[in-house]
């Protein structure tokens, strides 16, 4: 419904020459100066409700547009002011704030923060939608003190454990991290490191990763400690990856207390580490016996410093890749992976990720865990490793599980030179009934004909990972990430899948993004961004963010230092 301040006077005339008494529905001035009475309230919000959406839905949801404003304009401060006069009315109170939710008015901010003096089992409610439109409203710069304040003083005084206590925490945690301003920071890290019975521990996660979203270098000894905390009585329950996200986002000022973690000399991140492996003695003695302070510690630090990807960690990772505790130098030798390395030094991590391999047990365990590096290597996109894990398919002493996947990785980045090499290994392979896995290797052939065919033409790469075909869109993202480096088509096509529908695609497409867009990638920035928008709470995002976040965080740090 389109309209303008004209029609409005003409409806409030005509109103008055009718009746003398109500305003016409359509009429928002008139409605909002039915407001104050209370007979006639409930209706009168009814009624500028409509007039609202109808308004902002003609106008494309554009809450700028000319039309849309002048709606605002009349009704926003009337809304307001009513609920501030009636703190009694709750009904119509809280009709008045879901309003204001779809108005996201800076002007509507008084009643919003007297919403968040809510008042226990009378207004929570309100207290929720108020901090929910703060959350999803642009808080000009010089009111954010004050919402930061409110927010933090309706906070202080949630203690219990009930449903609304939980819905007020998360609706006032998610708001504090909407604001973009450091002064939230504080309050953020004190709900993130709290041990409370009456706090369920999901709060401690969630504010954990708003510290993220504020990118703020003074919740990093916070976030440090968030690596080791659990919930009380739950060491199984962590909140470990949501801290290292928000050490990841926070960028290079988290690398040297990573390297100091890492290297055993934070002596409070040893300490809650110890008491961390004091919990899981005294419910699983037998995983605790196995665990030491180096070996958590190593870990955490070593995942996080692999996700930053700073060259700066490549010798303290080399180090800790040497060490006997078989977690510590896998988690290191997977980490030097994702490191920006300079050219000279990249046959020391070639030779340092094979002897890790070479060290692993040949157990079941040791399976699994050579597997994983195996996939971390391809993921280099290293044609010097390339002979290597053929090497590992051709190896009929092997576990036939790590065969196999040797077999993919070598498919998924074979050039035509190497498509002829597996196509040699496929023909000396035994057939199934005599125990080999001929048919098996060979169910990679389509992707040795991808090969045959493209070969290193970028372009030709380009048109495969916009397949529709997950496997010919998998493997285009592969090549590209081995042959596409700089190429500015390459890297917009591999931005184009990471919103693709199959999640194998959108892995591919988003390690090889990493590898190639040496200088950072705004528009893969902006590409994940929308994601995390649309998706966040399914379950293709939780699947996804765990690498898409620490890529998004490389290449706006990329793009910032270049």
């Amino acid at each position: 419904m389109k309209m303008r301040h004209r029609g409005w006077t003409v409806a409030v005339i005509v109103a008055a020459l009718s009746f003398g008494c109500h305003a016409a529905e359509d009429d928002p001035e008139g409605q909002a100066g039915e407001l104050a009475d209370p007979v006639r309230r409930e209706n009168a919000i009814f009624n500028l409700k409509e007039v609202y959406t109808q308004t902002l839905a003609a106008n494309g949801g554009d809450r700028n547009n000319p039309e849309v404003e002048a709606v605002a304009d009349v009704i926003v401060t009337p809304l307001t002011d009513t609920y501030l006069a009636f703190p009694e009315d709750r009904i119509n109170g809280l009709a008045i704030l879901d309003l204001l939710y779809e108005m996201q008015d800076r002007r509507s901010l008084p009643a919003l923060l007297d919403a968040l003096n809510w008042r226990t089992e009378v207004s929570e409610d309100h207290a929720i939608r108020a901090a929910q439109t703060l959350q999803v409203m642009e808080v000009p710069e010089g009111e954010r003190p004050n919402v930061i304040q409110a927010l933090a003083r309706s906070l202080e005084r949630i203690t219990g454990a009930r449903t609304a206590d939980n819905k007020m925490r998360v609706s006032m945690i998610r708001a504090l991290g909407s604001l973009d301003d450091r002064g939230a920071t504080e309050i953020l890290t004190v709900i993130a490191t709290k041990q409370d019975e009456n706090q369920n521990f999901l709060i401690n996660r969630l504010a954990a990763q708003q510290l993220g979203e504020l990118r703020d270098p003074a919740a990093i000894p916070a976030l440090i400690r968030c690596l080791f905390l659990f919930a009380p009585n739950r060491p199984d329950l962590r909140m470990n990856d949501v801290a290292a996200e928000a050490l990841i986002l926070i960028g290079r000022p988290s690398l040297k207390p990573l390297l100091k973690m890492m290297q055993g000399n934070d002596e409070t991140a040893n300490a809650i580490a110890k008491s961390y492996i004091d919990s899981i003695k005294a419910r699983r003695p037998d995983l605790a016996n196995k665990m030491d302070v180096r070996q958590v510690t190593g870990g955490e630090a070593s995942f996080a410093l692999g996700a930053l990807g700073f060259s700066e960690a490549l010798e303290p990772l080399l180090q800790e890749a040497s060490s006997s505790d078989t977690a510590r130098k896998l988690n290191a030798a997977i980490a030097l992976v994702r490191l920006q390395v300079p050219p000279a030094q990249r046959e020391r991590v070639r030779s340092t990720l094979k002897q890790v391999f070479g060290s692993l047990s040949k157990g079941y365990e040791g399976v699994r865990m050579r597997g994983q590096l195996l996939a971390a290597m391809a993921h280099t996109y290293d044609a010097e490793l390339m002979p290597f894990i053929l090497q590992q398919l051709n190896d009929k002493n092997a576990n036939p599980e790590l065969r196999l996947i040797a077999a993919q990785n070598y498919a998924l980045l074979a050039n035509k030179a190497d498509a002829a090499k597996l196509a040699a290994a496929i023909a000396s392979e035994n057939p199934s009934e005599a125990g080999g896995y001929r048919e098996k290797f060979a169910e990679h052939k389509p992707l040795m004909t991808l090969a045959e065919e493209c070969d290193t033409a970028v372009a030709c790469w380009v048109g495969k990972v916009g397949s529709a075909d997950p496997s010919t869109a998998r493997k285009g993202a592969y090549m590209l990430g081995r042959y596409g480096a700089g190429n500015d088509q390459a890297i917009a096509a591999l931005v184009g899948q990471l919103g693709s529908e199959d999640i194998g695609v959108r892995l591919a497409a988003l390690m090889a993004l990493d590898k190639i867009a040496e200088d950072g990638s705004p528009d893969a920035v902006l590409k994940i961004d929308e994601l995390r928008t649309r998706e966040e709470g399914q379950s293709v995002w939780t699947m996804f963010r765990v690498e898409a976040l620490p890529v998004q965080a490389r290449l706006r740090s990329r793009k910032e230092s270049g």
